[in-house]
């Protein structure tokens, strides 16, 4: 496994060392926090300040950046060979508080001060301060992390690093190996005087020779724990690398643009290699993801890997958030299933994504985002890897990046395209005519041109319906976007009254693709009807079928995508005709009852359906969509959504607690409860339950009283407190009694069995889940009825009854096989063994635990791995036992 550096989390221990009043102006070069009050940096970069003299370091940390800095020590000035300085070339740097206290309220990172030569090359990492345009003295300086590789030593004892860029600046940065997570240089120079690749750096072992014995003896070695320093470091599984690249559109109908692609090419080039975040801005239908996808296919053997996500920003009622999107990365590339992302929040899917990304270079386009926060933990900035941000809204990253605004296309270009998509064969002067009508604008020119490719209508009566142009091409914003839509009248016009009606549907449609099954229930019409009405629309232009994912044979998941601005003109003439809501009603009433007839056996139809869904139940607040809502939530959970889940039930609470529905309120809290708690957030899970039961109590509703206790008894139970646990459980069954729940007493029953075994009574373990196994049958509850026997065989062999606990461990894997629930059949391996560990058979045991395990890691179940990593230490322990008798 690799390590993945997460640079930013390394940032505040760097400082910048500045003269003057700390804007960048006066900017010296680089230094680290290194022990309490004490910054390590080159004796060059401190050449011009004396001894004593005062000057500035510039801190993410508030403290640090407002102490006075002196230099403390540092090696004498002699300059070595080829414009080198002399070894060890290192200064210590004191941090003074306003009292003329070292400061030393700050963390430290991880230093490595005996650090071992490399026998061969090996990867490394600088973090220092650089100016964001090298070239440009008056540009800002800012933080980065640029990766060498250790190359060799030399007679003075500095190391010599290859691959990674020579930058101003640099000098004075930290150098980390990262396989021991800490420290081991500081980065003194570039190779040469005009040597642009590569550097030079003085490992840490030379601290107390000449210099920084004080430091050495302060500092945080790799004994010292330093929480905030290793959060930084993640471990990479080396998977192979697969492209999420599903951009919607290709670049075969794709032209001209040559300035603005010379300019992307050129800001790549000029960058020699550093990490390049770049953003193409303009209005809807200018053709901003063309130009990211089509230069993306010009330059993809410059990179390993390519990723694209759309955030959906402009038409969505709810666009992607860096949640959302780093969850679909994750899984495009292959470095996490979609039940493994549902587990992981914001954090921790950055830290992923990071570790997935670290040593590769990547080219990634992340399409129609309208706010920075979209882009939190998305943005790499390692060596050689490029980001393309297209936009409606003028955003800028931050100075470093470049900004490319797009315009429409130039005449020449837009005929050149029209022939691209309708042929060769019709007269220039009508072509001519045609594009200058539709303004030069891609969105409306290819519209235009595949009506005609489709043979729908003659090239004259478009042109006919288009009105003249009444302001200059290069104008922008919701002016032009009534001159597009104005242009779109005779294509919607040219369709049959219920082909409008599909497209007005469609336009109010939520998803960014809509099957055909929610389709036909916008529109009120039958499966065939809806497939003859998409028909109309694909031949005129207006949609396309998508064909990135199989729709397994079933008509209703057949899927439709359109252009954003077409949609929007279909949700405008929706609304404008009072369609809008409407449609969005009907569309909600067919995922209410689709889902309350969904009991876990329609994972196909759930997984195509789920984000519209999603985004649907947050697009009105009537009482309709928090109905929506908590079935999104109980379908979420059941299919292991808990995103989706997550949001269902928020937008229920939302909505119940504006209407002073208590009752309803405390069921969605309970879902966010759930959620939490399946997610291992623990306390926020015991937070909302608590919530929950207090709504219920005062509603005077026993099945959210019971809810609420059953969850607080689960909470407790995996803290292993079983007293809690079981005076919860005890108010769940009483409420549960009180409402005639008898379906969810059993799970009460089956959390008993669990508790008296976390107790140590063993007996009455085995009493509780024979109770509960009696009444699942009585109801014909298969899977209640595998899940007593799986909690009967546990309760058995913690006992001590060997056979009697294989017998269910036996019965219930039979059982969960057949109801295909692998996790439960992996459960009852675990227990099968557990009894050969306990009957001294250790090649079986491992081999039982083993399969249990690869099953666990497949749908990871990581607290059933937890327990499993358990009992392999036993089972080692018992095996180290046998030897030595």
């Amino acid at each position: 496994m690799s390590v993945a550096i997460d640079d930013r989390r390394l940032f505040r221990f760097i400082v910048r060392i500045e003269t003057g009043p700390g804007d960048g102006t006066g900017f010296q070069g680089t230094g680290f926090l290194a022990a309490p009050g004490l910054v390590l940096t080159c004796a060059h970069v401190v050449a011009g300040i004396g001894d004593g003299e005062p000057f500035r370091v510039v801190s993410e940390l508030p403290n640090v950046n407002a102490a006075t800095a002196v230099v403390g020590e540092r090696s004498a000035r002699s300059p070595g060979p080829d414009g080198l300085w002399g070894w060890p070339d290192l200064a210590v740097v004191e941090l003074l508080d306003a009292q003329g206290n070292r400061e030393i309220r700050h963390p430290l990172p991880r230093l490595d001060l005996d650090p071992r030569t490399p026998a061969g090359p090996a990867r490394r990492r600088a973090i220092v301060a650089v100016r964001a345009n090298p070239k440009d003295a008056a540009s800002q300086p800012r933080l980065r992390g640029v990766d060498f590789t250790w190359e060799s030593i030399d007679d003075q004892g500095f190391w010599w690093l290859t691959d990674g860029h020579a930058i101003p600046g640099m000098s004075g940065g930290m150098l980390i190996d990262p396989d021991r997570g800490a420290v081991c240089a500081v980065i003194n120079n570039s190779r040469g005087l005009h040597a642009a690749i590569g550097s030079v750096a003085t490992p840490l072992s030379v601290l107390g020779e000449q210099v920084g014995a004080q430091l050495r003896d302060r500092a945080a070695t790799g004994v010292t724990a330093v929480p905030e320093w290793d959060a930084a470091y993640a471990r990479r599984v080396d998977t192979p690398w697969r492209d999420a690249w599903n951009p919607g559109v290709t670049p075969r109908h794709f032209v001209g643009r040559a300035g603005e692609l010379k300019q992307l090419q050129d800001n790549l080039e000029q960058a020699d290699g550093l990490a390049v975040v770049q953003s193409i801005g303009g209005f809807g239908g200018v053709g901003k993801t063309s130009l990211a996808v089509a230069f993306a296919e010009r330059c993809r053997d410059r990179f390993d890997g390519r990723v694209f996500h759309d955030f959906e920003s402009y038409r969505s009622a709810r666009p992607d958030t860096a949640s959302d999107a780093l969850g679909s990365v994750l899984t495009g590339i292959g470095a996490a299933t979609p039940k493994e992302v549902e587990l992981l929040d914001h954090r921790a899917r950055a830290d992923r994504w990071q570790a997935a990304a670290a040593g590769r270079r990547l080219l990634m386009v992340w399409d129609n985002v309208d706010s920075l926060a979209q882009l939190d933990g998305m943005l790499i900035r390692s060596d050689g890897c490029a980001t393309i941000v297209t936009t409606r809204d003028r955003i800028r990253i931050d100075d470093e990046d470049r900004v490319l605004r797009l315009d429409v296309l130039e005449e020449a270009d837009a005929i050149r395209m029209f022939a691209e998509i309708a042929g060769e064969t019709h007269p220039k002067r009508l072509v001519a005519e045609l594009v200058r009508r539709d303004l030069c604008v891609p969105v409306l020119i290819a519209t235009h041109a595949r009506e005609v490719a489709n043979e729908e209508v003659a090239l004259e009566e478009i042109i006919d319906d288009l009105p003249e142009p009444s302001a200059p091409r290069t104008r922008s914003g919701a002016y032009l976007q009534r001159d597009v839509f104005d242009r779109l009248v005779g294509s919607y016009r040219r369709l049959d009254p219920e082909e409008r009606a599909a497209f007005r549907a469609f336009g109010a449609h939520p998803g960014a693709v809509a099957t055909l099954g929610s389709l036909a229930a916008a529109m009120a019409c039958s499966g065939q009807e809806a497939s003859r009405r998409m028909g109309g629309l694909v031949r005129a232009g207006l949609a396309e079928r998508d064909l990135s994912e199989s729709s397994g044979g079933e008509r209703d998941l057949r899927r439709y995508r359109a252009h954003d601005l077409l949609r929007v003109y279909g949700a405008h003439l929706a609304e404008e005709q009072d369609d809008l809501t409407g449609s969005r009603a009907a569309l909600a009433q067919y995922y209410l009852d689709r889902l309350g007839r969904d009991f876990g056996n329609r994972p196909d139809w759930f997984a195509a359906e789920v984000e519209t869904i999603r985004a649907l139940c947050v697009a009105d607040t009537s009482v309709r969509y928090a109905h929506l809502g908590r079935f999104l939530g109980y379908r979420g959970l059941r299919y292991s959504r808990y995103d989706a889940a997550e949001t269902g039930f928020r937008q229920a609470e939302k909505i119940d607690r504006e209407r002073g529905d208590g009752r309803r309120t405390g069921h969605a809290l309970w879902g966010l409860g759930e959620v939490a708690r399946l997610r291992g957030q623990l306390d926020a899970a015991e937070a909302n339950y608590f919530a929950a039961l207090g709504l219920s109590e005062a509603a005077g509703d026993p099945g959210g009283v019971g809810n609420a206790r059953r969850g607080l008894a689960e909470v407790a139970q995996l803290r292993g407190d079983a007293e809690p646990a079981e005076a919860h459980y005890a108010a769940a069954m009483d409420a549960y009694s009180e409402g005639g729940f008898t379906h969810r007493m059993i799970y009460v029953e089956r959390g008993l069995g669990r508790v008296a075994k976390l107790r140590g009574d063993f007996a009455l373990a085995a009493e509780r889940f024979r109770t509960a196994l009696d009444a699942s049958r009585a109801e014909g509850d298969d899977y209640g009825i595998a899940f007593a026997i799986l909690g009967l065989g546990d309760a058995l062999l913690a006992g001590g009854d060997l056979d009697g606990a294989e017998k269910r461990y036996l019965e219930s894997m039979a059982m969960f096989d057949t109801n295909g629930d692998p996790i439960g059949s992996a459960c009852a391996m675990h227990g099968l063994g557990n009894i050969a560990r306990s009957q001294g058979d250790t090649e079986l045991a491992r081999e039982r635990l083993r399969a249990a395990g690869e099953a666990y890691r497949k749908h990871h179940a990581a607290r059933n791995l937890d327990e499993l990593a358990a009992d392999f230490a036993r089972l080692e322990a018992a095996e180290r036992a046998a030897e030595a008798h």
